[in-house]
């Protein structure tokens, strides 16, 4: 299937979300004409796609996503050798209350900006031109989450507790359109990205499952932390995941009902990861 141009995507959306072009304008402060334009086919440049993330309520990397475009690195994770943390924050946070999950979030907004030290490579990176749908999600994983196969697989199974339980290689091969994007995975991998899987659905063009999976409040804090958390340096997030593991297991080993922990299988060196400079 060919990937439609990023106005056929915003037109579904605008669409579900029985709202119209003049709205968009207004509320993004962008030009009707021009936007007019870019439902017609025209590709957008990144000025709109950033203009166009707040009103829509999503993050501008993930327009870009949808566009078909790389990210900017303005717009990208700060440090690719981070994303080695990014599960192991998620398998403590998930057993967390929502009061230290706040905590967490509270640490990671208050950590300074490193400055960035070179260009963000993502773990991979796939062209929707000749994958699709599949190639559009897995570059908001990859290379806007900061993920790489592996963690990709472990976050999915972490924050659908079990539901998409599937292999790295299933990840990749669906970036690949190699693997069917079914409604029960589009479903999973929206709690991931933080898109609500009504809105994934209408995007890509394909029905929800019969039976939405059950809210969960947890994984929704973590996936919004997994965003956060693209900001920080390897040193800052190590920290965080340090702070995390120290509240996972000050808890009784009664207060955790989740499916997919498993005590003790991420544990986080007491050591700090090295440095350029070190």
């Amino acid at each position: 299937m060919k990937f439609p141009p990023f106005g056929v995507l915003l037109g579904r959306l605008l669409d579900h979300r029985q709202s119209d072009v003049g709205s968009l304008s207004r509320a993004a402060g962008v030009s009707e004409a021009e936007l007019r334009d870019v439902i017609g086919g025209l590709r957008p440049g990144p000025e709109l796609l950033v203009a166009l993330a707040p009103a829509l309520g999503l993050h501008a990397a993930d327009l870009f996503a949808m566009a078909g475009q790389k990210v900017p690195d303005y717009l990208a994770p700060l440090d690719a050798s981070a994303r080695w943390y990014v599960s192991h924050l998620v398998n403590y946070a998930l057993c967390l209350p929502a009061d230290q999950r706040a905590e967490l979030h509270r640490l990671v907004r208050e950590l300074p900006h490193d400055p960035r030290r070179q260009p963000y490579v993502p773990y991979k990176w796939f062209d929707p031109r000749k994958a699709g749908f599949g190639a559009m999600v897995a570059n908001m994983l990859y290379a806007n989450r900061n993920l790489d196969a592996g963690a990709a697989a472990k976050v999915l199974a972490l924050c659908s507790n079990g539901r998409m339980y599937v292999s790295a290689v299933t990840v990749v091969m669906i970036g690949q359109a190699r693997v069917e994007l079914t409604p029960e995975r589009l479903a999973d991998l929206s709690t991931v990205i933080d898109i609500p899987a009504g809105d994934l659905a209408a995007i890509i063009g394909i029905p929800l499952p019969d039976g939405s999976p059950p809210e969960d409040p947890a994984a929704a804090d973590v996936a919004a932390l997994v965003w956060e958390v693209r900001r920080l340096s390897a040193q800052q997030l190590w920290q965080v995941c340090v702070r995390a593991e120290e509240m996972r297991y000050a808890l009784p080993h009664d207060a955790i009902d989740r499916k997919f922990y498993s005590a003790g299988a991420f544990r986080i060196s007491r050591h700090p990861p090295a440095t350029p400079d070190s």
